[in-house]
């Protein structure tokens, strides 16, 4: 599911067939229990270190990871984003 859709189902009412719906459904009952909550999309080229991340965390095993500092790789991209650098989405 593409990130946009998620937004839109939970802020929108979109409708959704898939597994993902049970997951955002609980996502948009716990923002009830807040006072106040945004949620908005970001584009990748805009977000690359969260990109990243979501990737190397999708290649690991399925465990809790806890860095005491960024992963080597994201931090050229951290430096980057710091700096307004623009990434091409490939």
């Amino acid at each position: 599911m593409d990130s946009l859709m998620a937004v839109r189902f939970i802020l929108e009412n979109w409708k959704l067939d898939n597994l993902s719906a049970a997951i955002l459904l609980d996502i948009k009952d716990l923002m009830l229990e807040f006072e106040a909550c945004l949620l908005q999309h970001t584009l990748r080229e805009r977000n690359v270190a969260a990109d990243f991340l979501g990737s190397l965390g999708h290649s690991s095993p399925p465990s809790l990871r806890i860095w005491d500092s960024p992963p080597s790789g994201v931090r050229p991209i951290l430096t980057g984003e710091q700096l307004g650098t623009c990434f091409l989405r490939f």
